[in-house]
């Protein structure tokens, strides 16, 4: 009589993957990524950094910092069967950060200097691009990131946006400029003295003098509105 043992070609199953953003906590389970998989096999991580990993329960929670990692899941084979295995891909991908709003900039409308919008915000990831979310006039670059304002040109805001990768998701910050416009008084001919009150809206201010004022030394009086 002759016995032949026949033993079983064990099997780990099919590849899965999953993407995640590298902001998440939640546990993964990574029987959840792959399929058809027989019982009794252990796990290992063959690559990636960072998170927690159990080989224990075939579980891996992310955390900041965390990189791509690949699990496998092995299942001996009694000889001459060979080992079977299957790997789960767990892909991470970073949320981007657009920064923190920072507060407004105050400038005159007659101002010809060059705002720089990347210094109305702080702690942004580069790549981001930028967009004029309210106000008209004004030059506005979008691919440097300035904004330089005319005479006409209103308080405008300028949003910095970062395209996520899913399940990451965009984000933004916005940088604002507030436009002062200018106020004018005229000293006319027989008026020795004019009073003016300017409140925060309209500082700066600039005067000019008609023709019966021209070479008299005219007081002027100006009162800050509180």
């Amino acid at each position: 009589m002759v016995t032949v043992n026949i033993s079983a070609q064990p099997n780990a199953g099919l590849d899965g993957a999953t993407s995640i953003c590298d902001s998440s906590a939640t546990a993964i389970d990574l029987f959840g990524l792959i399929t058809a998989e027989q019982a009794g096999g252990t796990w290992s991580r063959t690559s990636g950094t960072g998170g927690l990993f159990s080989a224990a329960s075939g579980s891996f929670t992310p955390s900041a910092g965390s990189t791509t990692s690949t699990f496998t899941y092995t299942i001996p084979g009694v000889a001459p069967c060979v080992n079977d295995s299957s790997i789960a891909t767990v892909n991470i991908n970073n949320q981007p950060n657009a920064g923190v709003d920072g507060p407004a900039q105050i400038i005159c409308e007659s101002a010809t200097t060059t705002v720089d919008l990347f210094t109305l915000i702080s702690g942004e990831q580069p790549g981001g691009t930028w967009t004029r979310s309210s106000g008209t006039g004004g030059i506005f670059n979008a691919l440097a990131g300035t904004f330089v304002p005319t005479i006409g040109a209103t308080s405008s805001t300028f949003t910095y946006t970062l395209l996520g990768t899913a399940p990451c998701v965009n984000d933004s910050s916005l940088a604002s400029v507030t436009i002062l416009p200018t106020a004018s008084i005229s000293l006319t001919s027989g008026v020795s003295t004019q009073t003016l009150c300017v409140n925060d809206n309209i500082t700066p201010f600039s005067y000019t003098i008609g023709n019966g004022a021209l070479g008299h030394r005219l007081p002027l009086e100006v009162y800050h509105l509180e």
